[in-house]
C-alpha cells in the first residue's frame, strides 16, 4: 500500500487539467470528465498505475441514485478507493433513459475523481461578481440552500423555480444553478427562468 500512497501523492501533486470548457448560461469555466482523463492517463502510465468505475443504482429516502466507485490501483494489487453518488431521475426533459443515465454516471464519476486526485471543480466567476469576495458567496450559497430545504416537501423541479424566484441577487443565482446544473441544463422550462431572473437581477444594479 506505501508505493500506492506514494504514486497518488505524486499524481495529485503534478495533475494539471485547465478549465477549457465554457459554460454560456452560468458564465463560467469548468473541465469535464474527459479533460481529467486526458490529463490523468500519461501520469498513471508513468506509475504502472490504473483506474475503473464500477456503476451501481442505489436509493436514499425513495429517490434513486448512481453510485460510483471509482479504484485506484498499480501493478502490485494494491488498490485504493473512493465513491460518488448523483441522482438518477426517472425523466427528464428532451432525454431518453440512456441519457439520463449516461450524464448521472459522468457527473458521478467526475466528482469521484475530483476528490481521490484533489481537483478543485470551484466555477471561476466573471470577475466583478468575483471582487465581491469569498464571504458573500458563503452566505449566498447558505441561503440558496435554505431555500431548497423549504421546497423539499414539494417537486424538486417546482422547488427550484421557486429557489429562482426567491433569489436575492446573481451570486445566490449562480450558486442554486451549480447546484442543479443536471436539472438546469435538461429543462428548457428551469434553464429560461434562470436567464430571465439572471436579467432582472443585473437590471436592478
Amino acid at each position: 500500500m506505501q508505493e500506492l500512497l506514494k504514486s497518488l501523492i505524486d499524481i495529485q501533486q503534478r495533475l494539471n487539467v485547465p478549465k477549457n470548457q465554457y459554460n454560456q448560461f452560468g458564465k463560467f469555466k469548468y473541465r469535464s470528465l474527459e479533460d481529467i482523463q486526458a490529463a490523468l492517463k500519461p501520469l498513471l502510465a508513468e506509475h504502472n498505475c490504473g483506474i475503473r468505475f464500477d456503476d451501481n443504482v442505489v436509493e436514499h429516502c425513495g429517490r434513486t441514485f448512481l453510485k460510483t466507485t471509482l479504484t485506484f490501483f498499480n501493478d502490485k494489487g494494491e488498490t485504493l478507493s473512493t465513491t460518488s453518488e448523483a441522482e438518477h431521475a426517472i425523466e427528464k426533459s428532451g432525454m431518453d433513459s440512456a441519457q439520463i443515465s449516461g450524464a448521472a454516471s459522468s457527473y458521478a464519476r467526475k466528482y469521484s475523481m475530483n476528490a481521490l486526485f484533489l481537483i478543485d471543480d470551484s466555477p471561476e466567476i466573471d470577475s466583478d461578481q468575483y471582487s465581491q469576495g469569498r464571504t458573500t458567496r458563503k452566505a449566498t450559497t447558505s441561503t440558496t440552500k435554505a431555500v431548497t430545504r423549504q421546497a423539499a416537501p414539494v417537486d424538486k423541479n417546482t422547488a427550484i423555480k421557486n429557489a429562482i424566484n426567491a433569489s436575492k441577487d446573481v451570486n445566490a443565482l449562480l450558486s442554486l444553478y451549480m447546484e442543479h446544473q443536471q436539472e438546469v441544463e435538461s429543462n428548457p422550462e428551469i434553464k429560461a427562468m434562470f436567464t430571465l431572473r439572471r436579467q432582472a437581477l443585473q437590471n436592478q444594479k
